[in-house]
């Protein structure tokens, strides 16, 4: 039933966006650019610049308040978005190769990204830890694999990509916004909207991605995800059906 709203829901914007002024929907996605990189970039707890202080870098492209890599990490993000967005639209498929490329924007100018890597890492207070370096390269090539003969609706796709890489943790760092990147990549590529994990939900978040990671257990994510997209379906038409 959940899915069948869903379905109306994405219908009934797709209506919308056909009699609103143009420029009323570029407002809402540039409102939603600045929400998900607050959201994605604050996730890790180690960058805190606020949504209005993202806003005013988003603009000025420079705040003293804040240090270099802060600053880039918010700016690269934002990129990196706009990257997606115009893959997308040519239709590109996702590939390693395009992975790599996202990644690399994601952290250009802070170290060498799209590049596995080769040493060992731990996420603090996860259940599960990433897998030993030296198994990096076969665990992806297994996931691009499995990826290209998965069968299941957009949405389940999209949460089993996500999952993976988060789960691989292919990266030395920016893995998670990687990872929420290319949920977003599958997601428009099937004309659904992009979604944001609010950083409120950021617990919870984390809870069904260690089910996936533990107990391979993917319906938790995807329910999660599924009420979030419902949810921004419901605020976009909210937006714009005025």
């Amino acid at each position: 039933m959940e899915k069948d709203l869903l379905e109306v829901e994405r219908q009934h914007l797709s209506n919308v966006i056909k009699e609103c002024d143009p420029k009323h929907m570029e407002e809402v996605e540039k409102k939603f650019a600045l929400i998900y990189t607050y959201d994605a970039v604050g996730m890790v707890e180690k960058n805190r610049i606020s949504y209005e202080d993202i806003k005013r870098l988003s603009q000025a492209k420079a705040l003293l308040e804040y240090s270099e890599r802060e600053q880039k990490e918010i700016l690269n993000h934002l990129k990196a978005l706009d990257f997606v967005i115009n893959e997308v639209k040519e239709k590109k498929p996702f590939t390693e190769e395009k992975m790599k490329d996202i990644h690399e924007i994601l952290v250009e100018g802070i170290f060498q990204g799209g590049v596995y890597r080769n040493v060992n890492i731990n996420i603090f207070g996860a259940t599960h830890q990433p897998p030993d370096y030296v198994k990096v390269y076969d665990r992806m090539s297994k996931f691009f694999r499995n990826l290209s003969e998965f069968e299941g609706t957009p949405l389940e796709k999209a949460t089993y990509a996500h999952a993976s890489i988060a789960k691989i943790h292919p990266f030395v760092d920016a893995n998670g916004r990687l990872a929420k990147l290319v949920l977003n990549y599958f997601l428009m590529s099937e004309n659904y909207l992009p979604i944001s994990i609010p950083l409120e939900q950021r617990e919870t978040y984390i809870e069904v991605l260690e089910a996936f990671k533990t107990e391979k257990d993917l319906k938790p994510l995807h329910d999660f995800f599924k009420d979030i997209l419902f949810k921004r379906y419901e605020d976009v038409l909210k937006e714009l059906d005025i």
